[in-house]
């Protein structure tokens, strides 16, 4: 598996989780969004076997972690990219090495 945590660049204007899962569609597919809560959704890509862990303050998105469990993770990390970019976020790639992270399992995968 590998992740991408996606931040909002310098002075880019809110979005919305519906801002993500339009960006999204465009270029991966169909996006489902799950609700867990007002400060937490899922944005899931099933054909790309992407999906994103969205964090919510005052109807905002903040941050997103994505997972991508696809052997290929080309086309979803080119959706992530092309979805990123169009609206001014940028994203930064799991480091599975870093030894200060619990999340990471290297017999994940």
């Amino acid at each position: 598996m590998i992740e991408y945590l996606a931040l909002p660049g310098w002075q880019t204007p809110p979005r919305t989780v519906e801002d993500w899962a339009a960006r999204l569609s465009e270029s991966g597919g169909p996006v489902i969004v799950s609700r867990e809560s007002s400060t937490v959704s899922w944005l899931e890509v099933a054909p790309l076997r992407l999906r994103g862990y969205a964090v919510i303050e005052n109807g905002h998105v903040t941050a997103i972690n994505f997972e991508l469990r696809d052997p290929d993770p080309g086309p979803a990390t080119r959706a992530l990219e092309g979805a990123a970019t169009a609206i001014g976020w940028e994203l930064h790639p799991d480091d599975p090495d870093d030894p200060d992270d619990p999340d990471d399992d290297p017999d994940d995968g």
